[in-house]
């Protein structure tokens, strides 16, 4: 009943809203905003685009226009990110010329029939991926309506057109066996040197040391990287664990973890924290050698409009926990000095070429700006140095994860935040396809979700 009840709400809220969306474009036009990036920035130092050898090819034109920024001072940033950089401020794409020609690309695309100009289902998948995380950026601002509809009633057209069939979707493949599998990363951590990057080729594999953790409960493993912008529901996040000794050992630390009634207990004392529930320092630790790892995998759309799981990794994150302090709370830089954290993303070059399974490894100095749980300032909109805006992305991770051991995975310890109570997560080992479908259930009952759904509805012959 409940399932039912939630699902006639998001179909009336995508009728509702699609209504609404086809009655707005008449509104006013767009203020003035900042430039759009020019074409000659781009192709000085030879840049192409991912889609096809000519670079003025309508899919680099598109690709180029939606993820590529140029700052105030002219710099450019943003074609080879994983995530376009948007933010809840941001002006750029709903206002002033880069509105127009973001519009004038999508009329372009859609009168030339450009689908069908490249046949990779590779391809479409990424460009669909891609332009999806537009139309849902658009839907979380609150500002130029006018302008956000128009975008999204021509994006959702782009997306469909780009949609591929629910076989071709299951042939898409996995990148990261590719990737772990090929020479480019070491397979394994090495404490020697203890700052190489490593991808562990048995991270999915059936019985082997690495174990999927879900909750018992039925709640997402991740959920604040689900929900939280830039990946509002397109992704399947799981979360995976590995003890010293090996699986046994790491199902049975899981089952003691579950075991304990009173992960949180009441504060006792308001003057050090503010918070009603704290950490209980008598929760199970595991020990020191302990892996964690995040992986985000791709969603996408097929040509019946269902959300579909795919096996195309879009980053792995991994952390070692080295040593592990007393306590249940440590300084960042005490946690930065203490796990070892490593990353990878996908770059669509190198999965259209077939190179490494796409992966790249983000190094330890690389810097850029934050998305995930960021503020909303648009920082390539404000004058000055960008750079200052900039921050080393290996080290962010101690930002939120500078607890010790267990309590730094915040799978478990948020829990007492989403829920307000000293319920305990229940981990447990779960699989890849139960996690995919709490995903694909969740984003299905989102209000973007219903719009684009209803957009294409509308759009049907």
């Amino acid at each position: 009943m409940e399932r039912r009840l939630s699902n006639l709400v998001v179909g009336c809220l995508a009728a509702l809203a699609t209504m609404l969306l086809v009655l707005g474009l008449s509104s006013s036009g767009a203020r003035p905003g900042t430039e759009l990036p020019g074409r000659a920035t781009y192709l000085a130092n030879g840049e192409t685009g991912p889609y096809d050898p000519q670079p003025d090819h309508i899919w680099n034109r598109l690709h180029r226009h939606f993820f590529g920024r140029v700052s105030s001072d002219g710099r450019q940033f943003g074609v080879d990110e994983l995530d376009p950089l948007l933010w809840y401020e941001t002006k750029y794409l709903v206002s002033g010329p880069s509105h127009k020609q973001a519009l004038k690309l999508l009329d372009e695309f859609l009168a030339k029939r450009a689908e069908n100009l490249i046949t990779d289902p590779l391809k479409h998948a990424v460009l669909q991926r891609d332009l999806w995380a537009i139309f849902d950026w658009l839907s979380l601002k609150e500002d130029h309506r006018p302008e956000r509809q128009a975008l999204q009633v021509k994006l959702a057209r782009v997306i469909q057109s780009l949609a591929l069939t629910a076989d071709q979707i299951q042939l898409l493949p996995d990148n990261y066996a590719a990737a772990a599998g090929s020479e480019s990363f070491p397979k394994q951590y090495q404490p020697e040197r203890h700052e190489a990057a490593f991808l562990p080729p048995d991270l999915f594999q059936p019985k082997g040391p690495w174990i999927v953790i879900g909750d018992m409960r039925g709640r997402l493993p991740a959920p604040v990287h689900t929900a939280s912008s830039p990946f509002n529901g397109r992704s399947t996040f799981l979360v995976l664990i590995r003890l010293p000794a090996g699986r046994e050992a790491t199902a049975s630390y899981l089952k003691k973890l579950r075991e304990f009634s009173r992960p949180w207990i009441v504060n006792p004392d308001k003057s050090v924290s503010s918070e009603r529930l704290i950490p209980n320092p008598q929760l199970p630790q595991f020990p020191e050698g302990t892996q964690t790892a995040l992986v985000r995998r791709m969603i996408l759309i097929d040509r019946e409009g269902n959300l579909r799981p795919t096996s195309l990794t879009e980053s792995v994150q991994i952390r070692v926990y080295r040593a592990i302090p007393a306590g249940v709370e440590i300084e960042a830089d005490v946690a930065r000095r203490t796990q070892d954290v490593f990353e990878f993303t996908l770059n669509r070059r190198k999965l259209f070429d077939g190179v490494a399974g796409s992966l790249r490894e983000i190094l330890r100095d690389e810097k850029n700006f934050m998305l995930f749980r960021a503020h909303g300032i648009d920082w390539l909109e404000q004058p000055g140095d960008p750079e200052r805006s900039r921050g080393v992305l290996l080290s962010q991770c101690a930002d939120c994860h500078a607890s010790p051991g267990i309590h730094s995975v915040l799978s478990y310890s948020e829990r007492r935040f989403l829920s307000a109570t000293t319920t305990p997560a229940a981990f447990a080992e779960t699989t890849i396809a139960d996690q995919e479908q709490l995903a694909l259930s969740w984003k299905r009952r989102q209000f973007e979700s219903g719009l684009l759904r209803g957009l294409w509805q509308t759009a049907r012959p």
